[in-house]
């Protein structure tokens, strides 16, 4: 008989499906892995994340490497999770599939062979944020035992952290045997950091298992457990006490793990109907964000993902300005933990600015654990200072959305400050130029390297200071000066913003001075936003990063090219690849993986490109949908508005809005039909039934001022 060598690996199932959900827009299913082990799925709780199969798993937030030298990335832990299955089989199996649904947070394997079935799951708990847990369900109808082999693919030693590995006491000869390991990482991020230590528990994994006939179904549950001393200094005991929960009742896991994550979908998502491969294209891209970040646990969100260690597993502009704006609409609590990252590294910037002869807060380009920098490019580290303002901005968009005055003064109101007290050193007054410049940056197009009057750091600067003046009680007259003065180069003979002072039509790395019209929403007039992109677009890089494509659709849906827009949307998101949708940083598949910057970017072209959402001061949110090519209709759910939670449901012509909740301090909210100026209460249960064109949503008679 041949021996059948059967690799397992896990699928994410969405709790209103069953474990044998056909594919759908939460269920991605595939009879086979892809061939590159990259583009395998991965599963996380925020806290812990793994790529399934794999030798590595990453905890948020630990990292090993000397700041810039070493470099600082993420320290490998090896995994106790990714079994391996052989059986004395034959190769003639009924069925075999691979799914992932990412509506429960589990990847499935499931194997039919004659009268023998077999699923796997493996899941990061997302209520036991410490616990990786792998269940095996077995059924044999058959005459004969099955045998089943396994194997855990540990992987080499780390070498970031200094394993110790250890048995743990039985408390009685017939228990299963528990393994520990703990150790502490080997070079910190500052001379002076804390050496962060790390302890796994798991259970023993039997080398054989021998399932005999005609039993019923079993269940087989691996554990492991992880705990770090960002938990706490006891975080041996954390580690172990987390394994002997979880391993107490197991069968209790699975349900809890599903609930948790059914609960945060029903929180914020999308969903589309009438293209298959854009639906989950888009439940994709949230999920590996959503598995990325949990709330209270502050440690960012990195281009990779938290299952990687692409790009160190740092956090970039990408946060703030890629993946962010999507959270501030459907889960504003970890657009908040994001922002928490920054505000609680804000001396760290401080610092920064200091060492560099500057005023303020220059925050890093790269950021680990401490908020040093580390980015091992000096130049990037140097010149890329857009990133101050882009923090700034995103402060500005989650004021906007949840018009929150407490946290604005109690937590922002640091960061806004030190943000401005930068530009205002940073820029100086040109005679020549008639107003403020800023010499000696990177744009967002790296490929430019250092120029003089980056367009887009320009205005990202001038926002940072009007919002600065706006909102803070003891803000300096001369940050209104400098943003009204602030030169912003402009090319008036051909219509368009040249990226740079000196700039001669090179090819653009990426999205730059596009983002002017978008997320920035410059006053300007329809031509030069029509110029800026018809002069870009054939400048881009095709093979630049995948977020760019994105934000040409949002434009070319601004300024009505529809034709277009279509175009730069399809090829948006070609970059998630089939069938688990995992992103990658280039369209060829190369580059970071999974790129979560790219699924940020993606869905924001449907929020905020075709649905039409866009935040305007810090009291209204415009509303003006169109459909998606290929759907039939699009829902947002759970959109989060001053403390309003609102669902929207486009379809081709009509779109509903209705308010589900409400919290308690929260203002009640109006819609003005803006073609007509009618206005209508949206009370909590109210469905405003409208025709597809523009509508404004604002607070009444809330007290909107700081």
């Amino acid at each position: 008989m041949e021996t059948r060598f059967v690799t397992i690996v896990f699928s994410l199932v969405y709790m209103r499906h069953s474990a044998s959900a056909a594919p759908n827009a939460t269920n991605f299913e595939s009879s086979a892995l892809p061939s590159d082990p990259r583009l395998n799925p991965s599963v996380g709780n925020g806290y812990l994340a793994t790529t399934v199969y794999s030798d590595t798993v990453y905890v948020s937030g630990v990292y090993n490497g000397r700041g810039t030298q070493t470099p600082s990335h993420r320290a490998r832990i090896p995994s106790t999770a990714a079994i391996v299955l052989r059986s004395n089989l034959s190769s003639n199996a009924t069925k075999e599939t691979f799914s992932l649904n990412v509506e429960q947070g589990v990847f499935y394997h499931r194997l039919i062979v004659d009268n023998f079935t077999l699923e796997e799951k493996i899941y990061a708990h997302l209520v036991h944020r410490h616990l990786l847990v792998t269940e095996i369900a077995v059924k044999n109808n058959m005459r004969d035992p099955v045998n089943l082999f396994l194997t855990n693919v540990f992987g080499p030693p780390s070498a970031d952290i200094g394993f110790q590995i250890q048995d743990l006491p039985r408390s009685s000869p017939n228990d299963p045997k528990i393994n520990a390991m703990s150790g502490y990482i080997k070079i910190t991020e500052e001379p002076d950091s804390k050496r962060e230590g790390v302890a796994v528990v798991w259970g023993d994994i039997p080398p054989h298992v021998v399932i005999q006939p005609y039993s019923d179904t079993q269940t087989l549950y691996y554990i492991t457990a992880i705990a770090t001393t960002l938990d706490g200094n006891d975080f041996e005991n954390i580690a172990h006490e987390a394994y002997t929960a979880g391993i107490e009742k197991p069968e209790e896991l699975f349900g809890s793990h599903v609930s948790a994550w059914k609960e945060l979908w029903d929180r914020g998502r999308i969903e589309l109907e009438g293209n298959l491969t854009l639906a989950q294209a888009i439940s994709g891209s949230l999920y590996y964000i959503l598995s990325s970040l949990r709330p209270s646990w502050v440690f960012g969100l990195s281009p990779g993902g938290l299952a990687t260690d692409g790009y160190d597993g740092h956090v970039f502009w990408d946060q703030e300005t890629w993946m962010f704006p999507p959270l501030v609409l459907l889960h504003q609590n970890l657009a908040r933990t994001c922002l928490a990252y920054r505000f609680e590294r804000l001396q760290a910037a401080k610092d920064k600015a200091k060492k560099y002869g500057f005023k303020g807060a220059m925050f890093p380009w790269e950021s680990a654990l401490t908020g040093s920098e580390v980015c091992p490019g000096e130049i990037y580290s140097d010149y890329e200072q857009h990133i101050v303002g882009d923090i700034a901005f995103a402060v500005k968009q989650l004021w906007s959305a949840s018009g929150d005055q407490q946290w604005l003064k109690s937590q922002a109101f640091p960061v806004i400050q030190a943000t401005a007290e930068f530009w205002a050193n940073r820029t100086v007054y040109n005679d020549s130029k008639n107003g403020y410049v800023i010499y000696n940056v990177m744009p967002p197009d790296e490929d430019a390297e250092v120029v003089n009057n980056s367009v887009y750091t320009n205005m990202i600067a001038k926002m940072n200071l009007e919002f600065a003046y706006e909102v803070l009680p003891n803000a300096s007259d001369s940050w209104k000066t400098i943003a009204e003065h602030m030169y912003v180069p402009f090319d008036a003979t051909n219509n368009y913003h040249p990226e740079y002072d000196g700039y001669r039509g090179n090819e653009v790395k990426q999205a730059d001075v596009i983002l002017l019209g978008f997320p920035l929403m410059v006053n300007m007039s329809l031509d030069v936003r029509r110029s800026d992109l018809s002069f870009y677009e054939p400048r881009t890089n095709p093979r630049g990063p995948a977020m760019t494509k994105s934000m040409f659709a949002i434009g070319w849906l601004d300024v009505g090219d529809y034709a277009r827009a279509e175009t730069s949307f399809d090829e948006s998101y070609v970059n998630a690849k089939e069938p688990f949708m995992v992103w990658t940083e280039g369209a060829d598949g190369g580059g970071a993986v999974n790129f979560i910057t790219g699924a940020g970017g993606f869905l924001q072209s449907l929020l905020f490109g075709y649905g039409g959402l866009r935040l305007h001061g810090n009291h209204q949110l415009h509303f003006n949908p169109m459909l998606p090519p290929g759907a039939t209709q699009m829902k947002f759910i759970g959109v989060d508005y001053h403390g309003n939670s609102i669902n929207f449901v486009i379809g081709e012509s009509q779109s509903q809005i209705l308010v589900t909740s409400r919290q308690s301090s929260a203002p009640v909210l109006q819609a003005v039909i803006v073609r007509t100026e009618q206005e209508r209460r949206l009370d909590i249960g109210y469905r405003l039934e409208i025709s597809n064109e523009l509508l404004i949503i604002e607070p009444i008679q809330a007290n909107l001022n700081v």
